[in-house]
């Protein structure tokens, strides 16, 4: 049996289909002397970029709307003129056009280590800069797998491009690194793949042998059966409405109408940013009132919370360019895009207030990082003066977690976030395996600080949500209910179950079962814990 973290709650049985990296690249040498040599390296050095960004887009083009989105957020990374710029002065000094590149790649990723948050995109870099050199030497890196029979996929990890040439005969993933919320883990959920990741004893697995991915159980079972799965609990509702409110995620307006199909009252998080990763120029007032105006229409009836733009590393927006000061703190990102680029914010909010007009929905406005009481005033006053919103914020640092007794009077509600809340209360690095139980929504610490967040907040008179990923398992969902959360928003692929769990049972029994999770001393303890007493 080897120890991981399950992504999603499918088991799968299946064949060991072992990927490993054959391919080797040249090695980087200095081979010009002259400008001219220079820009003709620097030509094809052109061309191998757009072969890939190519590349980009045809996977996009036949993906699902998740791993699309990721598509497009590394064709960006790739087509970065700053890096481009950096292998020009490389290629100057002599260097092929494969090592410019790769030499300029590891520039970046020296910039980006040493950020939890950012160690996926030093992962992301280095398999685009792979890609450029392989097309410059003209070597294939596609998997070539197969089209029939049950294969379980394992590596040390997969890239979003590898993952879209999966074929309909990969019915489970084994990772030796990532994490579970890596780029793997995302796309496995997406596509409903069992999976289990960070499974560092994986690597001793021989192709043929066959295997149980058991993503419940967080684990895999060598030689095991579908008899071995652990199964994930089932919930019936017993009650006609779940004990809080059940939201739903959305990104686009593909998701707004899968969730309208569901059974979520309202949307608890509007990913706004998810619209731009494609944009070179900045929107017009108009053009963003119109996308706006159309999801708002198809969303399921209730409040719809919009979070303004969330620039990252892994969401790029090239009309809005993160300076070095900034990419270099991520836990104050939100805010420094608020002050950097006011204009654009400003703007987004004037077509969010045009489009809840047009449509006549309730809307709700929050920013996203933000670590200060003081930040929290500054967004929510501008907010306020632009449209008739109800205006909260994101909580996604420890600084501001600390905070919430300050808000009172100054947000009339707040959104836990507990997949960056996690990440930086534990300062890990999510694709290092041997972190990743402390990515787990059951960590005692997480649970606590959720308590304490959601205390201080009802005791301000403050709306407190999750929409996290945590917020997508239904028995987390009814710890969160009995911590004191008013609301959680989910996937739409999750929404109903989530609603079933918290329509299974009182407010009574939910307090109790979050009271055992808080009592528990490791994540394993609290989910068994609850587990238990759901049982008795």
């Amino acid at each position: 049996m080897l120890e991981g973290h399950g992504v999603g709650l499918n088991f799968a049985v299946g064949t060991v289909w072992r990927v490993f990296r054959h391919e080797t690249l040249p090695e980087w040498v200095k081979s010009h002397t002259t400008g001219t040599d220079a820009a003709d390296e620097a030509t094809a050095l052109r061309a191998a970029i757009s072969s890939v960004a190519s590349d980009l887009d045809r996977l996009a083009a036949g993906a699902d709307q998740t791993s699309a989105e990721i598509f497009e957020a590394l064709k960006i990374l790739l087509e970065d003129e700053e890096l481009f710029g950096q292998a020009q002065e490389n290629l100057l000094e002599g260097w092929s056009a494969a090592g410019a590149f790769g030499m300029a790649v590891n520039t970046f990723c020296e910039l980006l280590s040493g950020e939890s948050t950012l160690e996926e995109r030093v992962a992301d870099l280095q398999d685009l800069s792979r890609r450029v050199q392989a097309k410059l030497a003209g070597i294939s890196l596609t998997l070539d797998l197969p089209a029939t029979g049950e294969i379980i996929l394992v590596a040390e990890d997969f890239s979003p491009a590898d993952t879209a040439q999966f074929t309909s005969a990969v019915v489970g993933v084994i990772t030796i690194g990532g994490g579970p919320t890596s780029h793997t883990s995302i796309i496995c959920r997406a596509k409903g793949i069992a999976a289990v990741v960070a499974a560092t004893a994986a690597s001793d697995l021989q192709n043929g042998q066959q295997v149980l991915v058991d993503p419940v159980g967080d684990r895999v079972v060598v030689g095991g059966n579908a008899n071995q799965a652990t199964r994930a609990i089932e919930f019936k509702a017993g009650n006609s409405e779940p004990v809080i409110t059940v939201r739903a995620n959305v990104g686009n307006l593909t998701d707004a109408a899968a969730a309208a199909r569901t059974s979520a009252q309202g949307v608890g998080l509007f990913r706004t940013e998810l619209l731009y990763l494609n944009e070179k120029l900045q929107p017009s007032v108009q053009r963003q009132t119109t996308a706006y105006a159309e999801i708002f229409a198809a969303s399921p009836a209730g409040p719809v919370v919009v979070r303004t733009i969330d620039v990252a590393s892994d969401k790029p927006v090239a009309f809005l360019p993160l300076t070095h000061e900034t990419t270099l703190a991520p836990e104050s990102l939100g805010y420094r895009v608020l002050q950097e680029h006011r204009e654009f914010i400003q703007s987004q909010l004037e077509s969010i207030e045009t489009a809840r007009r047009q449509t006549g929905r309730e809307v709700w406005v929050m920013a996203p990082m933000i670590s200060s009481a003081a930040e929290a005033k500054d967004f929510c006053d501008l907010a306020r003066s632009i449209g008739d919103f109800k205006v909260g914020i994101m909580v996604e640092t420890p600084s501001i977690a600390s905070e919430i007794n300050r808000l009172e009077g100054i947000v009339d509600f707040v959104s836990i976030g507990t997949n960056d809340l996690s990440q930086y209360l534990f300062s890990v690095d999510r694709l290092n395996p041997a972190h990743g139980k402390l990515l787990s929504p059951w960590q005692p610490k997480l649970i606590s600080t959720i308590a304490q967040i959601a205390k201080d907040a009802l005791a301000g008179a403050i709306a407190v949500g999750v929409c996290g990923e945590a917020a997508s398992d239904p028995l987390f969902a009814i710890v969160l209910a009995g911590l004191g959360v008013t609301s959680v928003s989910a996937s739409p692929s999750q929404v109903d179950s989530v609603r079933d769990a918290l329509a299974s049972v009182d407010i009574e029994t939910a307090k109790m079962l979050a009271a055992r999770a808080l009592a528990a001393n490791s994540p394993e303890s609290a989910k068994a814990q609850v587990l238990a007493a759901l049982e008795d």
